[in-house]
């Protein structure tokens, strides 16, 4: 008799995840039993970075240590704090009416449950989605968060997992030819090419440009994946030479796709929304360096900004870098 599925809400992924062997075994380690089960452990990195495809993949390969199973939670359409509850209730078999007041109604239902929640895109609903994470641990000793976000939640327990960009070629060098499907960020640029073009071959003539179009993109999955969708009208040495022109070259042409994650430039303002007028501020100022800047340079720099008057420098310089 086969074993019971484990009940579990996760989307079906329509490409392959690549070059993520290393930090799925890794989490899933530190959500199981052997590895101190942490209680939430938050993927966070730049957009566009891979955070909800490897959340899903993690999530996929744990379904069985969860007696009642994974749960995914998408808060991409969610736009008010209020509304974070019910985004949660809806993706549990947990029937609530309309007036019933939902953090409590899922504290009550999760309590005795064995369960492992993920919560997709919490960076715009960040205090909300604090709140209702420490609210449910706190109650729960039977559930374990996995979140994914620009910037961590900050509450107690709190485990954080920088997402990696896919490793490249080192800049300035074109490895032998042989190798080169032995980095992450060619291969994915080589799968998403042939999806586009089935014609496409990587070969030792256009391998250099791969090679430097990968570089340039600094190995972020969701540029590479832009930039592989153009070999249906260029050849990939004119898209390694339009890349002066990044924004407007890497865009999506995709249906379905959120419209932030659309373009480079949409993702990108996505990023700068995010920001506090302060933080947008600093870092307008921080643009004039090359190569970087002392930390006292920086306060010297925004001592006369009256949107510094309650943080100062260091601490909007410290929230900054977090976000980034």
């Amino acid at each position: 008799m086969p074993e019971p599925t484990p009940d579990n809400t996760l989307p079906l992924p329509l490409t392959s995840l690549i070059g993520r062997e290393q930090d799925i075994a890794a989490l899933c380690h530190l959500l199981s039993q052997e590895g101190g089960g942490v209680r939430l452990l938050t993927l966070i990195g730049a957009a566009g970075s891979g955070k909800t495809r490897l959340a899903i993949r993690v999530g996929a390969s744990l379904a069985h240590a969860f007696p009642d199973g994974v749960r995914w939670v998408d808060l991409s359409l969610v736009i008010e704090a209020r509304l974070i509850s019910q985004a949660v209730a809806n993706a549990l078999p947990l029937p609530i009416k309309p007036q019933d007041e939902f953090t409590g109604a899922l504290a009550q239902y999760l309590q005795p449950k064995r369960l492992l929640l993920i919560i997709d895109n919490c960076e715009h609903l960040i205090d909300g989605c604090a709140e209702l994470a420490q609210r449910l641990l706190n109650s729960c000793p039977g559930l374990q968060i996995l979140a994914t976000s620009r910037e961590s939640l900050k509450i107690p327990g709190e485990t954080i997992w920088l997402t990696p960009l896919l490793a490249i070629p080192r800049r300035g060098s074109v490895p032998p030819f042989d190798e080169l499907l032995g980095y992450p960020g060619i291969r994915l640029w080589v799968e998403r090419a042939t999806a586009a073009f089935p014609e496409f071959r990587l070969t030792p003539e256009n391998a250099p440009a791969v090679v430097q179009v990968c570089q340039r993109l600094d190995g972020m999955p969701l540029a590479i994946e832009l930039a592989a969708a153009r070999v249906k009208v260029l050849s990939v040495e004119q898209i390694a030479a339009r890349l002066d022109d990044r924004f407007r070259l890497l865009k999506a042409d995709m249906r379905t796709v959120l419209p932030r994650n659309q373009t480079l430039r949409a993702t990108v303002d996505w990023s700068y929304a995010l920001l506090s007028a302060s933080e947008r501020t600093l870092l307008q100022c921080l643009s004039v360096f090359v190569g970087g800047c002392a930390v006292d340079v920086v306060e010297f720099l925004v001592a006369d900004e009256p949107s510094f008057a309650q943080d100062g420098a260091l601490d909007v310089l410290t929230r900054l870098v977090e976000k980034s």
